[in-house]
């Protein structure tokens, strides 16, 4: 065979005549990945739904904490009383004055934060607050919320004399 014709030939193929091949992925591995995908995505979905109600109740606690915080400051501040006043209906806490007309802040613990009715209680509502850094009793609110079998649960604790506590 003359040189010439030896580099016209080209080399055999191990694939069977008529296939040729072509880029891309073949079905089998397209179907393996969408496999593994769904695999993944059920495994992180329970872990994402109880952080996601972890972080609720754990926020609600920092919000209910920073609105009484607020309370004793601007009770200092304005020297007047100011009531920390719950309403379970509405699931709001509100900052209000003494006769409530003027509203200084509030947590909506339902809309802001998810949670459900039943899942906030509170130890004594109205609660009043001193200009001289007292309040006329403690004030336990407990935040409990269940999810998929789990329960998520913050206690804030407010004593008398304004020190506000989450645990």
């Amino acid at each position: 065979m003359p040189l010439a014709d030896f580099a016209r030939t080209r080399p055999r193929s191990s694939r069977a005549p008529g296939l040729h091949s072509r880029p891309g992925f073949s079905l089998t591995e397209l179907i393996i990945t969408c496999i593994l995908i769904g695999i993944v995505t059920a495994v992180s979905t329970g872990r994402i739904t109880s952080m996601r109600a972890q972080q609720q109740v754990t926020r609600s606690a920092g919000g209910i904490q920073v609105q009484l915080e607020k309370a004793f400051a601007i009770a200092g501040r304005n020297r007047a009383p100011m009531h920390i006043v719950w309403n379970s209906t509405t699931m709001v806490m509100s900052i209000t004055s003494r006769d409530e007309a003027v509203t200084y802040g509030y947590a909506k613990l339902k809309d802001d934060f998810g949670l459900k009715s039943g899942e906030v209680t509170f130890s004594a509502t109205p609660t009043e607050v001193y200009p001289n850094g007292f309040a006329n009793g403690s004030l336990t609110i407990t935040i409990t919320a269940v999810r998929g079998g789990t329960t998520y649960s913050k206690i804030v604790y407010m004593t008398r004399s304004g020190l506000v506590r989450v645990t």
